[in-house]
């Protein structure tokens, strides 16, 4: 029999068609209950508040009965009020709490689908002045707390059959410095400490058909952001050598705090499906040197001499 390599082509483009399920499918999270750490303010309330719009429940997590004060009314006026989103105070330094979050979750809305983990903490300390209490304190938040909220919620996947997504948020400062003269270590540790433990949650839940990511964002406008403070225990003097090498120009302009959103969002959906243990950077191309302007330097704090 003579091959047919047009009739084989009709027949696999036909398959395609036929396969292809409506955009408005995988586009939307309709039905699907998510979990936000963090969702009370900054990033995590425009996560929580895209995957609303998507279709989807959500309980939104910190550890602040203030944020939510602040992020539930403003929630309802965009028109999701309490049938559709839910606080739970949690600390995710905490297991039982983590524990009791995602049951609490499961108990009002009927399942966990969806995890998007953007609970953390930062400061700023060089490592040669960084107290070893504030270096644990940012680990125990962002990549601790990371992981008792992925044990807890895949173990309620797993045991419920839920094909769910989980996609962290980490920074692209695991992979290119940040501030010009550092001072992250313990944030940049935890966040990359957050892409390895993705990367491996992936390989391991991919069997129960649960997906695992990360999102790095750049610098953001958030009110984390607005408040950050120099770490615990520094001298005056400390202080004053970090402040002065902050105030350097800003090399980039901060990527938009919903445009971030949208690629977490993305990630959640059906969208993503081929997606699996990845990290996407969503930094505008800071990590790969394309920014807005390089600082002269003239503007960098002089080297004192010895």
């Amino acid at each position: 029999m003579e091959y047919d390599i047009t009739m084989i082509r009709q027949k696999m483009l036909s398959g395609y068609i036929q396969k292809a399920r409506p955009l408005e499918t995988v586009i939307h999270v309709t039905g699907k209950v998510a979990l936000i750490t963090g969702g009370t303010s900054g990033l995590g309330f425009c996560c929580a508040l895209r995957l609303l719009q998507g279709g989807a429940n959500a309980v939104i997590a910190s550890f602040s009965d203030a944020e939510a004060e602040v992020a539930l009314p403003l929630l309802a006026e965009a028109g999701f009020g309490p049938e559709r989103v839910r606080f739970f105070k949690c600390d995710v330094t905490n297991e039982a709490d983590v524990e009791a979050m995602v049951k609490f979750t499961a108990d009002t809305f009927g399942s966990v689908d969806i995890l998007v983990t953007s609970a953390g903490i930062w400061s700023y300390a060089h490592i040669y002045d960084m107290p070893e209490e504030e270096f644990l304190r940012v680990i125990n938040v962002n990549l601790n707390g990371t992981f008792r909220t992925a044990k807890h919620v895949s173990r309620y996947m797993v045991s419920h059959g839920v094909k769910g997504k989980m996609v962290f948020v980490s920074s692209d400062c695991y992979t290119i410095p940040f501030p010009v003269f550092g001072g992250y270590a313990h944030y940049a540790a935890s966040k990359g400490g957050i892409v390895a433990l993705a990367t491996e949650l992936a390989k391991e839940l991919k069997r129960f058909d649960i997906t695992v990511n990360t999102v790095a964002p750049g610098p953001m406008a958030t009110p984390g952001g607005k408040t950050n403070q120099m770490a615990r225990g520094l001298t005056d003097e400390q202080v004053g050598i970090l402040a002065a090498e902050n105030r350097i120009a800003q090399v980039d302009r901060n990527p938009d705090t919903d445009a971030v959103a949208l690629a977490v969002y993305m990630m959640c959906t059906d969208l993503a499906d081929s997606i699996n243990g990845d990290c996407i950077l969503a930094d505008k191309g800071m990590t790969h040197n394309a920014l807005y302007r390089q600082p002269a330097i003239q503007e960098y704090p002089p080297k004192e001499e010895n």
